[in-house]
C-alpha cells in the first residue's frame, strides 16, 4: 500500500474509496407504484415517518457539528460532506415510499419537525460548543455518539426489512442499511483512534453516561422515542440486537461499561408495554425469531 493510500485509511475504513463512491441511494429500479399492492401496517407507517423525519433532520445536525471542533479534522469534514448528502436522500426515499402508499407530508415538514424540537437538543448543541473550548478530546465523544446512532439506525432498518410483509419496503430498508453500515464504519474506526488517550475516554464516558439519547431523542417527543424503541426492540430479537449494539460499542477503548441500548430498551418497554398490549418479556405475534448473532464489519464495502 502506498503512503498516499495509507493516509486515506481511517483504521479499517477506506475514506478515499468512500468519498469517491458516495452517491444518493439508488431506487431507480424499484417500481414504487407496486408498493401499495402489499400490506403496510399502521405501526410501520408510524415508524417510517419517525425515520424519515430524523434522516431529513441531518442537515440540522450538520449545522450543529460545524460549530464544534470536530470540523478541524480533515477526515471528519470529508466524511460529513458525503454523509449529509446520503442521509438527506434516505429521508427523501422514505418519504417517496410513504407517498406511493397515499401518505403525504407537507413540503414544510422539516420546519415543522424543527419547531417541535425540545430544549434537550439546544442544550446538547450549546454543551458541545462549550466543551470544545475546554478540551481537544470532544471529537472522540462526538465520534462515539455517531457510531452508536448509525449502528442503531442500521439495525432498525434491518428489523423492518425482516419483519415487513411489503417486499418493496423490505428492499428499500436493505439499501438504506447498507449506507448506514458504511457510516457506522467511519465513526467506529475514527472513534477507536481518538479514544486511545485516557482523557478522551474519560470525557466520552462522562458525555455518553449523562447526555446520550437514542436516535431521535431531543428532536422527537420522549413518548415517541419510547414507542420507536419498543416497536423495534420489543420482541426477543430486540434483546439480542440491543446486546449486540452494547457489546460492539463496549469494544471501543475505555467503553467496556457501555450498556445504554439495553437499558434504554428496558426503560421504554416499561413505559409502553400497555400500549403495545404485551408484557415486556412477551413477543408480538407474527414477529420472526432472531437470526444468528453476527459481528459487525468494521470496514466499508
Amino acid at each position: 500500500m502506498t503512503a498516499e493510500a495509507k493516509q486515506a485509511m481511517v483504521g479499517n475504513f477506506d475514506l478515499d474509496r468512500y468519498v469517491r463512491n458516495s452517491k444518493k441511494v439508488d431506487i431507480s429500479d424499484i417500481d414504487l407504484t407496486q408498493a401499495a399492492k402489499y400490506p403496510l401496517s399502521a405501526a410501520e407507517i408510524r415508524s417510517l415517518t419517525y425515520m424519515m423525519d430524523i434522516e431529513s433532520h441531518t442537515i440540522v445536525y450538520l449545522r450543529s457539528i460545524l460549530s464544534t471542533c470536530a470540523i478541524e479534522d480533515p477526515d471528519t469534514t470529508a466524511f460529513l460532506s458525503c454523509w449529509a448528502y446520503e442521509e438527506h436522500f434516505h429521508g427523501r426515499t422514505i418519504g417517496q415510499f410513504l407517498a406511493a402508499n397515499g401518505i403525504a407530508h407537507s413540503r414544510d415538514r422539516l420546519v415543522e419537525v424543527q419547531q417541535a424540537t425540545s430544549y434537550k437538543e439546544w442544550l446538547k448543541d450549546m454543551g458541545a460548543s462549550l466543551i470544545c473550548q475546554c478540551s481537544r478530546h470532544f471529537h472522540a465523544a462526538y465520534l462515539t455518539y455517531g457510531a452508536i446512532s448509525e449502528l442503531s439506525t442500521l439495525e432498525g432498518y434491518g428489523v423492518i426489512a425482516r419483519r415487513t410483509e411489503n417486499p418493496v419496503l423490505a428492499e428499500i430498508m436493505r439499501r438504506l442499511a447498507k449506507d448506514e453500515r458504511r457510516h457506522f464504519s467511519f465513526y467506529y474506526n475514527k472513534a477507536r483512534i481518538r479514544l486511545q488517550h485516557r482523557n478522551a475516554q474519560r470525557l466520552t464516558t462522562f458525555i455518553i453516561k449523562h447526555f446520550w439519547l437514542p436516535v431521535g431523542g431531543g428532536v422527537k417527543p420522549d413518548a415517541e422515542v419510547d414507542w420507536i424503541l419498543s416497536f423495534i426492540l420489543g420482541d426477543p430479537m430486540g434483546v439480542e440486537i440491543a446486546a449486540r449494539i452494547d457489546q460492539t460499542i463496549a469494544k471501543l477503548p475505555g467503553l467496556s461499561w457501555f450498556d445504554r441500548m439495553t437499558r434504554s430498551r428496558e426503560e421504554s418497554l416499561k413505559k409502553t408495554a400497555h400500549k403495545l398490549e404485551l408484557k415486556p418479556a412477551q413477543t408480538i405475534a407474527g414477529w420472526p425469531a432472531a437470526p444468528a448473532t453476527r459481528e459487525y464489519r468494521e470496514s466499508a464495502s
